[in-house]
């Protein structure tokens, strides 16, 4: 099966993002080689700057509906979720949770992290371990003044970062049943 690099952008309101009232801005995928981590083609970002929330989430229902792909990425449980909430409200009111999260794989990081991070949860990021160089904490106000390419400039940056330590992660892996 096909690994993806997964992840989504979403602007939130304040506080905590909320699936039900804050929305997804962007979905981006990018095809990796299942052996070693490296990109297959370019990286697709379906941005709702250029069209709406509802658009992009149309565009890519039926990419993820079918799933014969596994999602590589970071805090993956706040993607579905994010996405479940949109699928109900654009697509279809009874679209389940059941239907993404069981007998699905998928690939996160963010336990690895996490071990990398003494046991700590707090502080276990990726900008922490890899090149990059936001946290994404900017995109809100970004956003907000409309400055779409800061965006996706970050959201380039971002992948680029992941999919180097995804490729790292992938290399050294072995060590550990040697």
């Amino acid at each position: 099966m096909a690994e993806y690099y997964f992840d989504i952008e979403t602007y939130s309101k304040g506080g905590f993002p909320n699936p039900d009232t804050d929305n997804i801005i962007s979905i981006q995928y990018q095809r990796l080689n299942s052996l070693d981590g490296k990109p297959i083609g370019n990286l697709q970002i379906l941005k709702a700057w250029e069209s709406n929330e509802e658009s992009i989430i149309k565009q890519f229902f039926p990419i993820f509906k079918k799933w014969d792909f596994i999602p590589v990425g970071m805090n993956l449980t706040f993607e579905r979720e994010f996405l479940i909430s949109k699928f109900k409200k654009h697509i279809d009111p009874k679209i389940t949770s059941r239907e993404f999260y069981y007998n699905f794989p998928s690939i996160d990081i963010q336990p690895i992290l996490v071990l990398l991070n003494g046991g700590n949860f707090k502080g276990a990021k990726l900008s922490v371990f890899t090149n990059k160089k936001e946290d994404g904490s900017r995109i809100r106000e970004w956003y907000e003044h409309k400055e779409f390419n800061n965006i996706e400039e970050y959201i380039k940056q971002e992948a680029e970062s992941f999919v180097e330590f995804y490729q790292k992660v992938k290399r050294n892996i072995k060590l550990l049943i040697e």
